[in-house]
Parts: C-alpha cells; sequence; structure tokens
C-alpha cells in the first residue's frame, strides 16, 4: 500500500493538484479593481460637472429675480423720476444707473423711444416713452436682462 500511497501523494502534487480548485487569479482581482475605478472615476467627474450646472443656474434665476425686483420698483417711479432719467447705452457696460446688491450689479439703462420728441437718438415709434433695459450681472458677466417700453400717460 505504501506504493499506492506514494503514487497519489504525487498526482496530486504540482499543476494536478490546481485544476479542482475554484477562486479568481491575482491578474482578474486586478482587472475587476481597475474596470471599477474607472467607473467610479466617471461617477465622480459627472457629479463635478452637475455641481457646477446647478451653480450656474442658481446665478441665472437669482439674476433673474434681482432683474424683476428692478423693473418693479421701476415701474413704481413716475414718468419724470431722476431714476428714468436718459442715460446709458445697452451695449455699454457701467454707464447707466446702478445699484450692486451682494456679488450682483443691476444696472438699467433708459433710451429715448420717441419720433419727434425728447433728446437725440429717438429709437422707437411712440412718443413719450422711453426704453429702458435691464441687466443683472455677477462677477462682471452679464446672468439676467430685460427689456421693455415705459409711456408715458397723457390723462
Amino acid at each position: 500500500m505504501d506504493i499506492v500511497m506514494t503514487s497519489e501523494m504525487e498526482s496530486l502534487s504540482g499543476q494536478q493538484q490546481y485544476k479542482d480548485q475554484q477562486g479568481f487569479t491575482l491578474i482578474e482581482v486586478l482587472m475587476a479593481m481597475v474596470i471599477l475605478g474607472i467607473g467610479l472615476f466617471a461617477i465622480a467627474a459627472l457629479q463635478v460637472s452637475n455641481m457646477n450646472y446647478n451653480t450656474g443656474s442658481k446665478k441665472q434665476t437669482e439674476g433673474y429675480t434681482w432683474a424683476m425686483d428692478q423693473v418693479e420698483k421701476i415701474l413704481s417711479y413716475s414718468y419724470n423720476d431722476s431714476n428714468l432719467n436718459f442715460q446709458g447705452n445697452p451695449n455699454t457696460v457701467g454707464d447707466g444707473h446702478t445699484i450692486t446688491q451682494g456679488p450682483y450689479t443691476v444696472e438699467w439703462d433708459v433710451q429715448n423711444n420717441g419720433i419727434t420728441t425728447g433728446p437725440a437718438p429717438r429709437l422707437g415709434n411712440i412718443d413719450n416713452s422711453k426704453r429702458i433695459h435691464v441687466s443683472v450681472r455677477w462677477k462682471n458677466k452679464q446672468v439676467a436682462q430685460v427689456d421693455y417700453t415705459r409711456v408715458q400717460a397723457s390723462f
């Protein structure tokens, strides 16, 4: 029987011994970790870009809120109020009426919108009217703008 045991021992030694074992090799585990790492990196990159888009949306929403707030204030002014004097050009930043509110700068430009009355240039086709351009900037970058025409009451 000794001979049989020796031959069984020899047959179990070497490569024969590993054929029936199950599990992962070191290379398979490393490849799985690399694939998992790439996936996690992609998800992290998407989260960062998502946060940037959310921040931009927040700035724009706040900017439109400030613009509409200023439009409501301007609508409450009388037609001849000093805040509605002709001043500024919508194409030139900083030359109109301005208010700074936190990180935002609200600027409104008032221009003559009449045909024959008021100072030149006359931009529109309605006498006794003013064209008002409201823009909101955050750190010198425009985030919102509103344009409307204000007509003087004739009664």
